[in-house]
This record gives C-alpha cells, structure tokens and sequence, in this order.
C-alpha cells in the first residue's frame, strides 16, 4: 500500500530547524556584544588606574621637593628661585617658572612652578607621563572657604598633578588629577 502525505506537513522540519538556527545566532550575537562592552570597560579601568599612578607619582615627586628638601621656598633674602633643578624618577625634568602679581586688591603674589615628569612605567611601549604645576601665593589677604581671610604672611601652596596613561596624543588618551593645597 502507498502512504499519502498531506501537503500540509511539508517542510516543518525545516522550519523548526531555521527558526531554532535564528534563536542560537541571536543568542551568539549577544553574547558577543556583552563580551566586547566588558573588554573595551576594562581597558579603560585599567587605563584610567595607569592615569592615577602617573598623577600619583607626579604628586609625591613635588611633595618630597617642596616639603623635604624645599626646592621651591624663598631664600634668605626673601626672592624666589628663578631656576630650580632636581629629578623624579631618574629623570630632571624641564620647569617652567612664573611669577605673578594677582589682579585682585590683595596684593597676592603667586609663583608658579611647572614640570613634565617623563617615563613613569619603563618597559612599556606607551609611556605614562605627569603634568605638575605647583603655584606658591604670599601676602594674600583674601577671604576663603565662607569669609575665613588667609593669614598675609603665610605661603600658601597648590599642587595641581595631572596623569596620563600615554604621553603620545591619541584619543584615547586617559587623564586623572590630584590637587594638595596646604
């Protein structure tokens, strides 16, 4: 005897099989996508922290300077130094000094200090690099921090560290901060 088969059940099988196909490569796809999202979000976490240390390091270079070995104070005939030379990490970085007369009525007079700190992290092929400004206001009588006035015969020091996980300029250069005021 001939078995008939209804017109109706032609090619189920292959229906189940297309749309079972579709569902596992939609699935693919997105797991594909969440991998790709962690791993572009790691790097950057990663590269931000290389940012921070950098920052970091600029940081405590212009610390021990400042506070340690004091670089940047006035000499004993009260006039600040033009030139100033030491090194961080093995390295004398290039600084540029500035002096200015503040805008302001209170006669504020700020030096500024400036550094590159190359080379951060030897043995990469991107090195990481800091930008340290460190700015030193005397006789400053101006009212701070909700009418509180700064003592006219104090020196005041801002340390402005900037970090960045490469010192080539590139998009996807990172920079993180860190600032000491004291």
């Amino acid at each position: 005897m001939i078995k008939t088969h209804s017109l109706k059940q032609k090619g189920f099988t292959i229906l189940v099989a297309v749309v079972t196909a579709g569902i596992l490569l939609i699935i693919a796809m997105s797991i594909g996508a969440i991998a790709l999202k962690e791993q572009v979000l790691a790097t950057a976490g990663k590269e931000s922290q290389t940012a921070f240390y950098a920052a970091d390091s600029g940081m405590e270079c212009a610390l021990y300077w400042d506070q340690i070995k004091g670089v940047f104070v006035p000499g004993s005939t009260g006039t600040w130094p033009s030139t100033v030379t030491f090194d961080c990490n093995n390295a004398t970085p290039a600084i540029t000094t500035d002096t200015l007369a503040d805008s302001t009525d209170s006669g504020a007079v700020i030096h500024s200090y400036s550094f590159k700190v190359p080379k951060l992290q030897a043995g990469v092929s991107a090195e990481t690099c800091a930008i340290v400004t460190i700015i030193k206001t005397t006789n400053d009588s101006r009212s701070i921090n909700g009418g509180l006035t700064r003592n006219p015969l104090k020196v005041y020091t801002d340390i402005y560290s900037y970090g960045y996980n490469t010192c080539d300029p590139s998009l996807r250069r990172l920079e993180r901060g860190i600032e000491a005021h004291y």
